[in-house]
């Protein structure tokens, strides 16, 4: 009895280290195309990237955020905006997170909202400390979800997947075809009115046709 619970030890915690050491050992390749310094209504074509990747239907997209202070007085929205050609039901996406611990995705089209989702923190954020934002996105020809499109926010800290503090994400698919040219940008959005003091974006990275592992 007692060497069959030494070995159910030994093989959970063979489990739980391998578990750990992969969260810091999976990295994503070298992106596609990166910026360091960001303009807040700069935009970028994805179409226009140039790669080597494969997974049609895919992109990846990562910034570094940092936020003196959590503004709590007035409700702010903080994120990457994906601006899509060729679909009549939807034009743009805002995913993000807001100053009061939510992480928060909308869907417009022609200037109406369209839907809105909003989840709680599941991690703790120190603001004034730098954080990433990376975004997931894949359409109706990505070769996993064959006809399917999805956005996937993941906010963290640190590497690995121990850092997380907020995650979100939106099935698309009953808005039709998402294939069409998208553009990217990351925006500051009041929620409710009063003075905001901005974030800084910077170190923006993408990856066209690629999967994430995460």
């Amino acid at each position: 009895m007692k060497k069959y619970i030494t070995i159910t030890l030994t093989i959970g915690s063979g489990a739980i280290l391998f578990v750990f050491i992969s969260a810091f050992w999976v990295r994503d390749p070298k992106p596609d195309f990166s910026l360091k310094e960001l303009d807040q209504f700069q935009e970028i074509v994805i179409d226009d990237i140039q790669t080597e990747n494969k997974a049609t239907g895919n992109f990846k997209t990562a910034v570094t955020f940092n936020q003196p202070n959590s503004n709590t007085a007035h409700k702010v929205f903080f994120g990457q905006e994906i601006k899509l050609n060729g679909n009549p039901n939807i034009d743009r996406i805002l995913i993000g997170v807001t100053n009061n611990l939510i992480s928060r995705v909308e869907v417009w089209n022609n200037d109406l909202l369209v839907e809105t989702k909003e989840l709680g923190f599941v991690g703790k954020m120190t603001w004034g400390e730098n954080q990433e934002m990376t975004v997931d996105f894949y359409d109706q020809t990505n070769a996993k979800y064959k006809g399917e499109s999805k956005i996937t926010m993941r906010f963290y800290t640190g590497s690995g997947f121990l850092g997380d503090i907020g995650t979100i994400g939106l099935n698309l698919t009953k808005y039709g075809d998402v294939n069409g040219e998208k553009k990217l940008t990351v925006f500051t959005k009041q929620l409710e009115s009063g003075q905001v003091t901005p974030p800084a974006f910077s170190n923006l990275r993408v990856w066209k046709n690629f999967a994430s592992f995460d």
